[in-house]
């Protein structure tokens, strides 16, 4: 409890927020938006991946009612994997279309969930958010690319009859997205 204006105001426990996928960049085969909603370690087709890498690739969640978001978790497949995110960011606000950077970081390449603690004050204010927006800016895919497009570039030449390759890194969030922090009551 804190002492506010002569009397004792609760501070609520932080809890697990409930959100809806609101809107995405674009997604890869059956790796849909939704999917990271499900908590599916060890199915490796439980994910988001967005159509390329080229920017700007975004998820956008919208929690069920404004919160001040604490932290942010991700669920991974049950082995290392190549679009795994080693760098992303996450950004929050009230709207759309006017929001705060809340975290810059990665993710590590392996199989543990990681829980990262979000920006939530401003001039120590903590600040409500109603949506989140997901940014990837590299994943751990391949890590050579100046040496991989000269070998696509010669194989999409010899290989004319069969479907010419992507040169790009597909981009994807993997199992579950979990948000924490306060709800408004």
């Amino acid at each position: 409890m804190r002492e506010r204006g002569g009397g004792m105001a609760v501070v609520p426990e932080n809890r697990v927020l409930s959100f809806s996928v609101f809107k995405w960049s674009s997604y890869s085969s059956t790796y849909l938006p939704e999917n990271i909603l499900v908590d599916k370690p060890n199915d490796q087709s439980s994910r988001w991946s967005s159509e390329s890498n080229y920017p700007p690739q975004y998820l956008m969640l919208k929690l069920e009612r404004p919160s001040i978001v604490q932290s942010i978790t991700f669920g991974k497949y049950e082995k290392t994997h190549v679009c795994n995110l080693k760098k992303f960011k996450v950004f929050g606000g009230m709207s759309e279309e006017n929001m705060t950077e809340l975290l810059s970081s990665g993710l590590k390449n392996d199989y543990n969930k990681e829980t990262f603690t979000l920006k939530h004050k401003i001039d120590e204010q903590m600040f409500p958010c109603r949506f989140v927006k997901i940014v990837p800016l590299m994943s751990w895919g391949p890590k050579e690319p100046d040496l991989v497009q000269p070998c696509l570039n010669w194989y999409s030449k010899v290989s004319l009859p069969l479907r010419r390759t992507h040169s790009h890194t597909q981009l994807g969030l993997r199992e579950r997205i979990r948000l924490s922090g306060l709800l408004k009551q």
